[in-house]
């Protein structure tokens, strides 16, 4: 018997049983769209990271404490920062944020504001496009100018136009009530960070010059140093320069730890990595549930043919026509749910990239990939029911009810 002509048999035979055919098919669609959307999601989520740390430079290094038990005598300050500038040269940029929470009050309406506390250099760090305005600069920061920059998304909400320079605002920080003038308007970003932050319930993000927050909450103390060492520059050796430099002033070790860039972007790659990969075996089992669906309806198959199955061999069928029969069947049940599972997943992998607006990274690859799953569970998962069928006894068949 032609392969063509086993196909067309195995065809007629599902569609003769349209809904359980459909039913049966329902597990593979699902794992095939959850592999599909895991792999599109998790891509998407690590090429999204690796972009954003990109921009910030591998040559990027953080300061951060060690523990928690930090005394005021360990405290990382502006000092600090004045202190690296003036001894390593190889240092380019060096920055700190810090954050607070605080409020705005626009006319009779209050929201909820985060507060960065940045230097002017901070800039060289992050991609700021403004769209009004200027940044904070060193001028703003050393006459502790009580000035802000806000973002477009911001600007529109509460003024219904961008270019907001010059407006004052009522913001309320560590309970002490000013005025702050809106100098900068930044472009709000179509990434992942702004799209949260972008909804009337989250707070509004303003950078404000760390020394003008200083000021006004007393608290010296930096979260955080950020630096950026110049193309010609080893980064290993100017982080361990810095790390003995910090740590002979402040007359104590091991209490700061230096992580550069390219080690954040390996451990965010590797978290990112084991969560996928988790997700991902739970959709093989879904995968796996589904292709014992398939055993189950094509033993069920077998009991309800076995008159047509001794009819066939005795007109001379052998056992590898009923073999391939069933088998047929079984593929083109997986391959059609693999092709169902692959249409779904990457609709949903582009509506989750969508809504949480990072770029949809669903690639040729992972779809051959999940077909070939589909079409090979499909073999697996047939050849006992095929096997039971080619090895029944032609005149018992024929004898069946």
């Amino acid at each position: 018997m032609v392969l063509f002509e086993i196909f067309k048999q195995a065809l007629e035979s599902l569609r003769a049983n349209k809904m359980r055919s459909l039913l049966t098919m329902l597990g593979i669609v699902m794992g095939v769209f959850s592999v599909i959307a895991i792999m599109a999601i998790g891509n998407a989520t690590e090429s999204y990271i690796i972009g954003e740390f990109e921009k910030i430079g591998a040559n990027t290094v953080q300061i951060y404490y060690k523990g928690t038990n930090i005394t005021q005598n360990e405290w990382l300050t502006l000092d600090d920062i004045d202190l690296l500038v003036n001894n390593v040269p190889e240092i380019k940029n060096i920055t700190t944020i810090g954050q607070w929470s605080g409020q705005f009050r626009i006319g009779n309406k209050t929201r909820q504001a985060l507060i960065c506390e940045v230097t002017a250099q901070y800039k060289n760090f992050s991609v700021i496009d403004m769209a009004a305005g200027r940044f904070i600069n060193s001028f703003d920061d050393t006459a502790r100018a009580p000035v802000v920059v806000v973002d477009e998304a911001f600007a529109k909400r509460y003024f219904n136009k961008t270019d907001i320079v010059g407006e004052e605002l009522n913001l309320t920080l560590n309970r002490y009530n000013l005025k702050v003038k809106v100098i900068g308007v930044i472009k709000t970003g179509d990434d992942l960070f702004s799209g949260m932050m972008d909804n009337e319930y989250a707070p509004a993000v303003v950078y404000m010059p760390i020394r003008t927050v200083q000021s006004i909450t007393n608290y010296k103390r930096l979260d955080t140093i950020m630096f950026s060492v110049y193309p010609d520059a080893d980064v290993s050796i100017v982080a361990n320069k810095v790390l003995r430099l910090l740590e002979r002033v402040h007359r104590k070790e091991d209490i700061y730890m230096l992580q550069t860039m390219e080690d954040v972007q390996k451990m965010f790659s590797s978290i990112i990595g084991v969560v996928t990969s988790a997700l991902l075996v739970i959709a093989v089992i879904t995968l796996i549930v589904g292709g014992i669906g398939i055993i189950n309806i094509l033993l069920v198959s077998v009991t309800e043919r076995i008159r047509e199955i001794g009819i066939r061999k005795a007109l001379g069928a052998k056992k590898k026509d009923i073999i391939l029969q069933f088998l047929m069947e079984s593929v083109i049940m997986t391959g059609f749910a693999g092709i169902i599972g692959i249409i779904i997943g990457v609709i949903a992998g582009n509506v989750l990239s969508g809504l949480i607006k990072i770029p949809p990274a669903v690639d040729i690859p992972t779809i051959i990939i999940s077909f070939t799953i589909s079409v090979i569970l499909g073999l697996i998962f047939g050849v006992y029911p095929a096997k039971k069928a080619a090895d029944l006894d032609p005149i018992e068949a024929l004898r069946y009810e």
